[in-house]
């Protein structure tokens, strides 16, 4: 493997491998032939595997620090996870061992199937040490397919001696200990299994599990020119989603040779003298963990556009939502074509599932708010503002619709409050006048909520976020990424949610701060623009109540005591100022963005 091995780890776990190996046949020759001297030789080596594994250990600090070098962490956390599962081995070899003592009648230790398995154990330490070693994908997998064929020689052995038990064959207290080793065999194969997993983790640059792995070579391979092997692929985490999706870059170890493009904040070629700020369109299509990374750097100017190239997007978990994100883009294909990324792959394993997305050239909309020039923000709003006119008005469908905004913040404010409980209303009182709880002052919105429907329905985002909308400047094109919640709604619940993901980035630089809630309040003024151009006489309502609830819902996301206060003011002080409005003049009625939209 093309890694740099901590110093004398490379003969430590070599060491360690042949210590373990070597209690095993031990073992064997205990199974196949039970003496008190092969059984001390084993008992007697008690603690030297687990001090091999302490030695690697120390030797891997980065194992513990994946904020250094990434690559070189997960090799050194995948070489401990190595020595840690071979000290395991050698913990239930011995546990075996003090077992098959205790069994009264040789004869029963005497176990053709046991050695079987003991000989599959000791492929398994074999394989551990050469995939590591080799970097070899094909006998890691090997390694964790040991798994499934110890699992399968344990239940085996466990229903024939059940059945000894049931039918009282041999002594009830012979076979019990019997069982106990079976149930080992079993424990041997799951510490191979994730053995195997901790070298593709290893080769690959990224913890994978098998399942994984498994779904990423299927996807890959159904790419079909032949050209990328799972094994010749670099995986990059880009982010883990809150409901247990991971997303990942599929990059080439191949060099392609192809040279990096750089804009200017004009969105055109920059020429060679410009000096650039490292890419950030590897962060695209999901780089939600990335951007946040950057939130105390000032803007930069210069955008490169093309490294790392990433062939395509792995992002995999649940079934259920993965199919969701699935049926999700393909309704943009139909209703909107071009907007959304296109599926490449779908593979469905059990109760998990796997996508492989287009990867989209340009960058989040956070990576820009943080990073990048004041003109290359306002020509990426310009953009996005353009989008959502030409969006609305051709899914525009002219029925009324609510989105049930109250109900939306009922429904997540048990989570608001597990996260900042000082939130909940303790009878507060003002002047000497007792102040309404919260959930009393949505109670009241809602009731007026049920008569202000949108006068039309258009196809909507759903989870409108600053991550989740990718510019492209070369192009000066806007694309829509994580669209499992898109549906056709109130195009209210979209800005809202979009203004308040500008709000909540945690900043501590006050001028880039007040910059992009500037930008947030313009993009609530042309809101209203395209509102009254529409006719929308109720939007202005609606708008307050979006965001009521946005602000509210958005704490639950922010530890920050301080943003997280200022957020659940905005939103009681939104209710209470909606409220105070005359309810038979909707029309009339305007939120004062510009107090909301500045610190």
């Amino acid at each position: 493997m093309d890694q740099a091995w901590p110093e004398s780890t490379r003969d430590n776990l070599r060491f360690l491998c042949s210590e373990v190996d070597s209690q095993y046949g031990w073992l064997q020759a205990f199974v196949s032939a039970p003496t008190a001297a092969m059984a001390r030789k084993l008992l007697e080596r008690q603690g030297y595997a687990e001090n091999l594994c302490q030695r690697i250990e120390q030797a891997c600090p980065e194992a513990r620090n994946h904020k250094r070098s990434h690559a070189r962490a997960r090799f050194q956390q995948s070489l401990v996870e190595v020595a840690s599962g071979l000290a395991r081995l050698s913990e239930l070899a011995r546990s075996c061992l003090e077992q098959l003592i205790r069994v009264d009648d040789v004869q029963l230790v005497v176990d053709i199937v046991l050695v079987k398995s003991l000989r599959r154990v000791r492929r398994g330490i074999l394989r551990s040490e050469m995939s590591l070693e080799n970097g070899s994908l094909s006998l890691a997998l090997k390694l964790a397919r040991s798994r499934e064929k110890l699992k399968r020689d344990s239940e085996g052995r466990i229903r024939a001696l059940t059945g000894q038990l049931k039918k009282k064959r041999a002594p009830a207290e012979d076979l019990t200990h019997l069982l106990f080793v079976a149930r080992e065999i079993s424990q041997m194969g799951e510490v191979l299994g994730q053995l195997g997993e901790a070298v593709i983790s290893a080769t690959l640059g990224q913890s994978l599990n098998f399942e994984r792995y498994a779904s990423l070579t299927h996807l890959v391979n159904e790419l079909g020119d032949g050209s990328q092997t799972a094994g010749e692929m670099r995986v990059d985490t880009l982010a883990e989603t809150r409901s247990g999706s991971r997303i990942s870059g599929i990059a080439s170890e191949k060099p392609s040779g192809r040279a990096v493009e750089k804009v200017s904040d004009k969105g055109k070629p920059a020429n060679d003298k410009q000096q650039g700020s490292k890419n950030k369109a590897s962060e695209s299509n999901g780089s939600k963990s990335k951007d946040r990374k950057s939130r105390d750097r000032k803007p930069t100017g210069d955008l490169p556009l093309t490294s790392p190239e990433y062939l395509a997007i792995f992002k995999d978990g649940l079934g259920r939502k993965v199919e969701e994100e699935r049926q999700g883009v393909e309704r943009w294909h139909d209703i909107y074509p071009g907007i959304a990324p296109r599926i490449l792959s779908h593979h469905q394993q059990g109760d998990s599932a796997a996508l492989l997305i287009e990867h989209l050239p340009g960058m989040t909309l956070e990576h820009l708010l943080i990073n990048e020039s004041s003109r290359l923000n306002r020509t990426a709003q310009q953009a996005l503002v353009e989008t959502l006119h030409s969006v609305w008005t051709t899914t525009r469908r002219d029925k009324p619709v609510t989105a049930g905004h109250m109900r939306q913040l009922l429904k997540r404010l048990s989570d608001v409050y597990q996260i900042h409980p000082e939130f909940r209303h303790c009878g507060a009182s003002l002047c000497g006048r007792e102040m309404p709880s919260l959930e009393a002052l949505i109670e009241q919105a809602a009731g007026r909520e049920r008569s202000l429907e949108a006068p039309f329905a258009v196809y909507i985002h759903g989870d409108f976020n600053v991550d989740n909308i990718l510019f492209d400047p070369a192009k000066q094109s806007i694309r829509f990424i994580d669209l499992h919640r898109s549906a056709y709604q109130d195009y209210v619940q979209d800005v809202s949610v979009h203004m308040v993901s500008h709000y909540r980035l945690q900043l501590t630089d006050a001028a880039l701060r007040a910059r992009i809630l500037a930008l947030a309040l313009s993009f609530g003024q042309q809101m209203r623009r395209f509102a009254h151009e529409q006719g929308d006489t109720t939007f202005e309502w609606r708008l307050a109540l979006g965001l009521a609830r946005s602000f509210a819902t958005s704490t639950r996301f922010i530890l920050d005591a301080g943003l997280a206060g200022r957020m659940f003011n905005r939103a009681r002080f939104i209710l209470e100022h909606v409220l105070g409005a005359d309810p038979e003049r909707p029309a009339d009625y305007r939120i004062p963005l510009e107090e909301l939209f500045v610190d």
